[in-house]
C-alpha cells in the first residue's frame, strides 16, 4: 500500500493537474529520519569535484551565511526526480554543470557528528516554481562566513561526509532519466 501511495506521490510532482495537496504529502513522508535512509546530494562540475572525478569538500560544505547543505530523501523519491531538479538548478556560467549525484546515509551523517533536517520546499526558477517534498538540510552545527574557511572542527565533519559518501558519475548528463548503476 505504501509503494501505491508512493507512486501517486512521484506522479503528481510530474503532473500538474493532479497534484496533491501539501497535508497529503505529509502524510507520505516521516519528518523523521530512519538510520538506513540514503541521502542525496546534486554534484555539479567542475566546482564539486576533483580532476579525478572524486568529491571536493566543497560538495557539503555549506553556503556562507547560513548552516544548510541542500540533500534530497532519496528513499522518498526516485533518482530520475533528484536529476530533474539538479539539471534545473544547475548554472554552467558559474561552474554549475550537473555531472551526478553522492549518496549518503543518515546512519552516516551521524557518524560526521552532523544533523538532517526534514525542509520541504519550493525550487523558484526563472520559468516555473517546483515543488520538492523530498528537501531536507544537512547541518553542522556552524554558519561559515563568508570568504573564510571553516573551523577545524567543523571542516572535520565536512571531510568525514565526503568520505562516507558514494559518488555516482552521470555518463548520460542531457538525458531526462537517470540510466546509470544501481545506486547504494
Amino acid at each position: 500500500m505504501k509503494i501505491l501511495r508512493n507512486c501517486r506521490l512521484l506522479s503528481s510532482l510530474f503532473n500538474k493537474n493532479k497534484a496533491l495537496s501539501t497535508d497529503e504529502i505529509d502524510r507520505y513522508i516521516s519528518s523523521t529520519f530512519h538510520l538506513e535512509e540514503k541521502i542525496s546530494r546534486s554534484v555539479f562540475s567542475p566546482i564539486n569535484l576533483k580532476k579525478d572525478k572524486k568529491l571536493r569538500n566543497n560538495s557539503f560544505t555549506t553556503p556562507s551565511g547560513i548552516d544548510e547543505v541542500s540533500v534530497n530523501r532519496l528513499n522518498y523519491t526516485t533518482i530520475h526526480f533528484i536529476k530533474k531538479i539538479s539539471k534545473k538548478i544547475a548554472n554552467p556560467s558559474e561552474d554549475r554543470n550537473y555531472c551526478g549525484v553522492a549518496i549518503i546515509d543518515v546512519k552516516e551523517i551521524h557518524e560526521s557528528e552532523s544533523v538532517i533536517q526534514y525542509s520541504p520546499t519550493k525550487v523558484k526558477l526563472p520559468t516555473e516554481i517546483i515543488d520538492n517534498p523530498f528537501h531536507s538540510d544537512i547541518k553542522i552545527g556552524y554558519v561559515k562566513q563568508f570568504g573564510k574557511p571553516l573551523p577545524v572542527e567543523f571542516s572535520y565533519k565536512v571531510d568525514l561526509m565526503v568520505q562516507k559518501a558514494r559518488f555516482y558519475f552521470d555518463e548520460t548528463p542531457a538525458s531526462e532519466n537517470w540510466e546509470g548503476v544501481d545506486l547504494i
